[in-house]
């Protein structure tokens, strides 16, 4: 951890999430803005919050890629404790949901780039748990970050656990739910164990959102988008998007299999069934010609 210093300049706050809130800061040593994200005040002084900010800031720093946020440092700001990211430009998925469906042809574009950032997640044996709108920004080229890795999770290897694994995330009793409810897979609503396939269903929801306009689970009550999650079969996609191939809701309807072993079991293979589907969209609507 680098010692207190004026090196970051705090300019404006970015928003407030859970336990955390970020702000816009200016490094005065590189001459670049970046994101800093400290624990909300009101929980300074709990030891927890302080843990899962660390732990994600560990988690989130051994990845290195194009479509996930960078994480730079821990480091004291202004007598307070943050982690210096990546400042990423643009709106997140959520904001650009709440304006509508997205074109099929920009729902598979977002979605490869978020398949390729878990693919990676994956490899190296963290699994997000927290998938969602909120948790995966556009920037201003149009290209995917990833964020927030405060739930991530060790995964254990075929012969047993981690060597020196670690829950990265908050410190939870063994059955207690970590996430977002309506982005859970059913095995997390149930508190049991999770794995790659449990971000499989989280990204499923958010294809099947882009596509359709609306949350294939989405109720009026939490206990009701819970309750549909574990037991309601997705409508057809088709039904909200009627331009779309039938390996469209082929497709869905496998990323959102209740039981974990009947899903994807890869983002490899994910991104497999995402380049056929743009293949079939190709056939049914071509794209324009480019323009002159």
């Amino acid at each position: 951890m680098s010692p207190p210093s004026s090196r970051y300049r705090i300019l404006d706050s970015l928003g407030k999430g859970g336990m955390g809130e970020v702000f816009l800061a200016d490094d005065t040593q590189l001459g670049r803005k970046v994101a800093i994200k400290f624990v909300t005040e009101a929980l300074e002084s709990d030891p927890t919050p302080r843990e899962r900010l660390h732990r994600e800031a560990r988690s989130a720093a051994a990845l290195d890629h194009p479509y996930i946020c960078k994480i730079y440092e821990i480091a004291e700001v202004d007598a307070r404790t943050g982690i210096v990211m990546e400042y990423v430009s643009g709106e997140a998925l959520q904001a650009s949901l709440a304006r509508g469906p997205v074109s099929p042809q920009r729902a598979l574009e977002i979605a490869s780039e978020i398949a390729e950032a878990l693919d990676e997640a994956h490899t190296h044996r963290l699994v997000h748990r927290d998938l969602e709108p909120a948790n995966v920004m556009l920037t201003g080229q149009g290209h995917v970050k990833v964020m927030d890795f405060g739930l991530a999770k060790a995964i254990e290897s075929a012969s047993g656990p981690l060597d020196n694994a670690e829950t990265v995330g908050p410190i939870t009793e063994s059955g207690v739910r970590v996430g977002t409810p309506g982005y859970m897979a059913p095995e997390q609503l149930l508190g049991g164990q999770t794995d790659t396939r449990s971000d499989i269903f989280a990204f499923g929801i958010l294809l099947y959102e882009m596509l359709a306009g609306v949350q294939p689970f989405h109720r009026t009550s939490q206990s009701g988008t819970m309750a549909a999650i574990l037991r309601d079969p997705p409508p057809p996609v088709t039904q909200y998007q009627g331009a779309l191939p039938e390996s469209a809701r082929t497709a869905l309807d496998r990323l959102l299999a209740k039981e974990p072993d009947r899903r994807h079991q890869s983002f490899a293979e994910v991104r497999t069934d995402l380049k056929r589907l743009s293949g079939d969209l190709s056939v049914i609507t071509p794209l324009a010609p480019p323009a002159p």
